[in-house]
């Protein structure tokens, strides 16, 4: 969780010492890095974040569910199954176990609900029920269910390898153009003592520092679909007399 808000504070200082090189004006680069750490602390880091554990938490249910119900089949016990089931899954989950350690077998994967959020899990649980009250196959049972998460880690996968392919392509676009920015000031340096006191100049690479940022944040959001949230004044009505 800590590396992407090194990444991003670690990124705004470069963009900021970026822009005042290629301005040689300290406000600029000052301006620059602050409104770039501000983006990157107050809304892009957060949205991956959130969007790694959303992620994370979704492939975790697929693998939890498909184990479960495979060794329920074999084994016909809840307290087994649910053991296999959270075997693989990452450190993360297992921070659980002191909560689930007093609980029973169906306690258990129900309290997992809140934990996974997820739309499959709960029709997981409506199965579950369903096999414990009816009996049956629960491989039967769970066919159209497994499917339909199969189809959705399948999916999921597709776009996170789309969506890395686009992320390196932005990046690279953008690193391009700072460098070609920055590098004005080096292959023009016989006109830049001129160029540094025009506020032709300076606004124009203002504008272009804004709207990189700008853009990243765009980024962040067409990539992870987490919006920009603040807080809500919450207001008090006057006791009256």
């Amino acid at each position: 969780m800590k590396t992407p808000l090194i990444l991003g504070v670690s990124a705004a200082l470069l963009i900021g010492i970026s822009a005042y090189v290629a301005s040689d004006a300290w406000f600029i680069g000052l301006g620059v890095g602050v409104i770039g750490l501000a983006i990157m602390v107050l809304y892009v880091c957060p949205a991956f974040i959130g969007f790694g554990e959303k992620c994370r938490k979704r492939h975790e249910c697929y693998l939890f569910i498909h184990s479960y119900l495979v060794t329920l089949s074999v084994v016909v016990s809840l307290e087994k199954a649910f053991e296999a089931a959270v075997g693989g899954l990452g450190k993360e989950f297992h921070r659980l176990d002191e909560t689930l350690a007093s609980m029973e077998a169906k306690a258990k994967v129900e309290y997992l609900s809140a934990y996974f959020d997820s739309d499959l899990y709960r029709l997981f649980l409506s199965l579950l029920d369903l096999y414990l009250n009816r009996g049956g196959d629960v491989l039967k049972l769970s066919s159209e269910l497994t499917a339909e998460a199969s189809r959705v880690e399948e999916c999921e996968q597709a776009y996170q390898k789309k969506a890395a392919r686009k992320g390196v392509a932005f990046f690279f676009l953008w690193l391009v153009s700072l460098v070609i920015v920055v590098f004005l000031r080096f292959g023009l340096s016989s006109f830049f003592s001129t160029l540094r006191t025009s506020w032709t100049y300076l606004g124009s690479l203002l504008a272009f520092y804004l709207f990189f940022l700008v853009s990243i944040g765009l980024y962040a959001y067409m990539h992870t679909g987490v919006k920009i949230s603040f807080p809500r004044r919450v207001k008090r009505e006057k006791a009256k007399g």
